[in-house]
């Protein structure tokens, strides 16, 4: 019996050590792969409105956010999620009162958006190599003339919730950046022989299924086939980003784009615009609704600084149609005190909407704001005032508080 129990024991005894020791090398490698690989959130938006309705206060909050894995050098991988919530409290509410899904409608969720896999110096040449799943890169926003060239950030500030909380259409969980992106499952390859100057690339991808009109002919999704060509320049205070590209279904019915961004940098005046055509089937003519422009000139000064922007919005943008978007124009004048360098500013927006499309729209407000830079979040934080509703004092004001990454 005793033999019994003891030939019973000593497998069971090596089972164990075998597994502790699995678990210790298993430990050891998994702190050894997070010290090489690092943990960042090149987004985020955290945005808060309070408004009266009927004399009630009602309150608001956004927020979203990207979160990195990144890590190598020669061979690197970035894997990004990203945490969207268009209603935090209606989301906490809702969890608390473990309401149904139908209920719930998804008011927040994490969720996959991209994930890419980078090879540098391909054969020892001047080649990057990238695999991408999800989310790639967005064309025309400045963004990449940071990581590429080491320049400041010099993007528009006019994006986002902080200057669209209602999203694209209405839906928050779309928001302008850039003319177009490579969204979907495909590979881009870069030539940096020239990367301290100029640097082409090319993008061939299988685009994310379409939906060419929810509102009039339902969902039609379809696989769309799409190739872009890309290059960036910049030299001394000049920077410069243009795109061309094209996207067909299986019918061979096809969609082309352009586009362009432009920097200039002086000692005191600074001059920031995009345009192109987000998309223009080739079967129909061309018009003003393809068109995206932002112009967006800017005055430094020490102590002050005003910015011009006027942005008018296209019908079409990253495959889908907004018909609410027919015919919209924006024009924000902002006037700033204080040194945005330092860490503190404080102004005066004056915001003019205006829509000539199928809905006639007009809006204007007045935004005395602050703002202050630390630890790479901006922080802001305004009254935004409209005066045609002068007669209801209290329906004539929204609060806003928003954080965002700085760079």
């Amino acid at each position: 019996m005793k033999k019994t129990v003891k030939l019973d024991i000593l497998p069971l005894k090596k089972k164990a050590q075998a597994l502790a020791i699995f678990l210790f090398l298993s430990t050891f490698w998994s702190i050894e792969s997070l010290t090489a690989a690092e943990i960042t959130v090149p987004r985020l938006e955290l945005a808060s409105r309070g408004w009266f309705v009927d004399g009630d206060f009602t309150a608001s909050s956004r927020i979203s956010m990207d979160l990195a894995l990144t890590g190598g050098y020669k061979y690197s991988f970035l894997l990004g999620f990203s945490l969207e919530a268009p209603d935090v409290a209606r989301a906490f509410a809702y969890r608390n009162y473990n309401a149904p899904d139908e209920i719930n409608n998804n008011q927040a969720f994490i969720g996959f958006r991209v994930a890419k896999a980078t090879i540098n110096s391909v054969f020892n040449q001047p080649l990057s190599l990238s695999y991408f799943v999800g989310s790639g890169d967005d064309f025309c926003t400045g963004d990449d003339f940071v990581s590429l060239f080491g320049l400041y950030p010099f993007g528009t500030d006019y994006k986002g919730f902080f200057y669209f909380p209602d999203g694209i259409g209405g839906n928050i969980l779309r928001q302008y950046n850039g003319i177009h992106g490579a969204k979907g499952t495909g590979l881009s390859l870069a030539f940096t022989k020239w990367d301290s100057l100029f640097i082409p690339m090319l993008y061939i991808y299988q685009d994310f299924a379409l939906i060419p009109n929810l509102f009039t002919t339902g969902y039609s999704v379809q696989n769309l086939y799409s190739w872009d060509f890309r290059f960036l320049y910049h030299k001394n205070l000049f920077s410069l980003e243009a795109f061309g590209g094209i996207s067909w279904n299986a019918e061979m019915d096809s969609k082309v784009r352009t586009g362009f961004m432009v920097h200039f940098a002086g000692k005191e005046v600074e001059f920031f615009a995009q345009a192109g055509i987000t998309s223009w089937d080739t079967g129909e003519s061309l018009s003003v609704d393809n068109m995206y422009f932002l112009v967006e000139p800017r005055l430094r000064l020490k102590y002050f600084a005003i910015f011009v922007t006027f942005f008018y919005h296209p019908v079409e943008y990253l495959h889908i149609l907004e018909p609410k978007e027919q015919g919209k124009a924006d024009l924000n004048v902002k006037l700033m005190i204080g040194n945005a360098e330092a860490g503190f500013t404080a102004g005066l927006e004056a915001t003019t909407e205006l829509g000539i499309g199928e809905e006639d729209d007009f809006n204007f407000m007045i935004s005395p704001f602050g703002s202050f830079t630390s630890g790479g979040l901006l922080w802001e934080a305004k009254l935004r005032l409209v005066p045609y509703k002068l007669t209801n004092p209290k329906e004539m004001m929204e609060f806003f508080i928003g954080v965002r990454t700085a760079y």
